[in-house]
C-alpha cells in the first residue's frame, strides 16, 4: 500500500524533531562529560539517547499532528501557555520513563521500588532541575528554528543562520508562475475577509505541494506565486510538471471542502521558463532574496497567454529542451506557436502541456 504524500510530509517533520533533540542532547552529554577523568559513565549517555528519541517523537506529534504543523489558531499567549504546559509534562514523563527503563531489572519489571526512588532522588537534585530547565529552553529553540525555516525558506534561513550575506551572483534557474483563475470574481462574491480565508487555504495546499517537489517559493504576488528551482534540480525530474500535477490533484480532492466552506472551488493556470538571473539578498531590516533578470517577466508574459489560448499550462522552448523525457503523469505536449512577448525583441516558441487532470474544472 502506497504511503500518501501527506503522511510522508508528517513523517519528515517528526524526523526533524527527533534529529534536533538527538543533536541537542548528545551535545549536552558531551559538555557534561568534558574534562572528567576516568572512564565514561554510560548511564547519563544512554539516558540522553533514550530521552532524545522519546522527546523528539512526542514533540513532533504535538506540532505536526495535534497542531497540524503549527497552524495553531489560538492567541500567542494562550498558545505559549499550552506549549509550556506540554513541554513541562512531556519532559517530566519522558525523563521518568528513561530512568525507569535504565533501572529496570529482570524479574522486577519496569516499575519497581529502586526505579521510583531513583526518579525521586533525581528530581530533588539541583543539577537535574537545571537540566530540566535546559530541556524546556531547548524545546522552544527547536520549535523556533523550524518556524523560521518555514517562514523564510531554505536559502534565507541558512544565510541568516551562518551569518552570511548573499552577494549578487548569476544563477541558472527555473521559474514557474501560478495564477488563481477568476480571482477578482471570487473576491467580489466572497468579500474581503472570506476571500482572505479562501486564498489562505489555497496557498496552504500550494506550499505543501511546493515543499514536496523541492521548490522554493520566491514571491507571493497577490493571487499569483513565483516558484523557483535550480536547473540541476530539474535535470533528472521534471519538477515543475510534478508540481503542476500534484497541485491539480490536491485541488481536485479538496474540491468538496472548498465548496462547503466558500461555495466555490479554486482552479489555476501556470507557466514555466528558465534562464540566467542575478540572485542577491536585499534590504537591511526584514531582508529577503531577490532575483533580477528578464526571466521573471518572461514567465509572467507566457502565463498571460493561457487565457488567450485556452490552456492551463504553458512552458517555453528553453525549458522544454532541459526537462527529461518521457514526460511524467501522462503529460501530452504540443506546440502552440511562436509569440512576440511584450518587451522581447525575439519571438519565443511556446509549448502546451496537458494531463488527464487538466479536465477537472470548477
Amino acid at each position: 500500500m502506497a504511503i500518501s504524500r501527506q503522511t510522508q510530509r508528517k513523517f519528515r517533520g517528526i524526523c526533524y524533531y527527533v534529529i534536533c533533540w538527538f543533536v541537542a542532547t548528545t551535545g549536552l552529554a558531551a559538555l557534561q562529560s568534558y574534562g572528567r577523568a576516568g572512564s565514561i559513565d554510560w548511564y547519563p549517555v544512554l539516558m540522553m539517547l533514550q530521552f532524545s528519541l522519546f522527546m523528539g517523537i512526542s514533540h513532533g506529534i504535538y506540532d505536526i499532528v495535534i497542531l497540524r504543523d503549527e497552524m495553531d489558531q489560538r492567541s500567542v499567549w494562550t498558545a505559549m501557555m499550552y506549549r509550556s504546559f506540554y513541554f513541562i509534562t512531556a519532559i517530566a514523563i519522558n525523563l521518568t520513563l528513561c530512568i525507569l527503563l535504565l533501572k529496570a531489572k529482570p524479574g522486577d519489571g519496569i516499575v519497581n521500588d529502586v526505579g521510583f526512588q531513583t526518579v525521586i532522588d533525581n528530581f530533588k537534585s539541583n543539577s537535574f532541575q537545571v537540566l530540566f530547565i535546559v530541556f524546556f529552553a531547548m524545546g522552544y529553540i527547536i520549535t523556533f528554528i523550524r518556524s523560521v525555516h518555514k517562514k523564510f525558506g531554505r536559502q534565507v534561513f541558512w544565510n541568516t543562520l551562518m551569518g552570511k550575506s548573499q552577494e549578487p551572483v548569476e544563477e541558472n534557474l527555473v521559474f514557474m508562475f501560478i495564477d488563481l483563475r477568476s480571482s477578482t470574481t471570487i473576491c467580489e462574491e466572497l468579500g474581503n475577509y472570506k476571500y482572505s480565508c479562501f486564498i489562505k487555504d489555497y496557498y496552504k495546499l500550494l506550499s505543501n505541494c511546493c515543499e514536496e517537489n523541492h521548490g522554493e517559493i520566491y514571491q507571493f504576488a497577490g493571487d499569483g506565486v513565483y516558484i523557483t528551482w535550480k536547473i540541476s534540480d530539474c535535470a533528472k525530474k521534471a519538477r515543475p510538471l510534478d508540481l503542476f500535477f500534484d497541485f491539480k490533484e490536491a485541488l481536485y480532492y479538496t474540491r468538496r471542502r472548498f465548496l462547503a466552506r466558500y461555495n466555490v472551488a479554486p482552479d489555476f493556470k501556470a507557466a514555466a521558463h528558465c534562464g540566467k538571473v542575478i540572485s542577491t539578498e536585499v534590504g537591511n531590516f526584514g531582508s529577503e532574496m531577490a532575483y533580477h533578470g528578464d526571466v521573471l517577466n518572461t514567465t509572467a508574459r507566457i502565463q498571460s497567454l493561457c487565457a488567450k489560448l485556452g490552456q492551463d499550462f504553458l512552458i517555453s522552448e528553453e525549458l522544454f529542451g532541459k526537462i527529461p523525457l518521457p514526460l511524467p503523469h501522462g503529460f501530452l505536449c504540443s506546440k502552440v506557436g511562436s509569440f512576440e512577448l511584450r518587451g522581447k525583441k525575439k519571438a519565443i516558441l511556446i509549448f502546451s502541456l496537458q494531463t488527464p487532470l487538466t479536465d477537472y474544472k470548477n
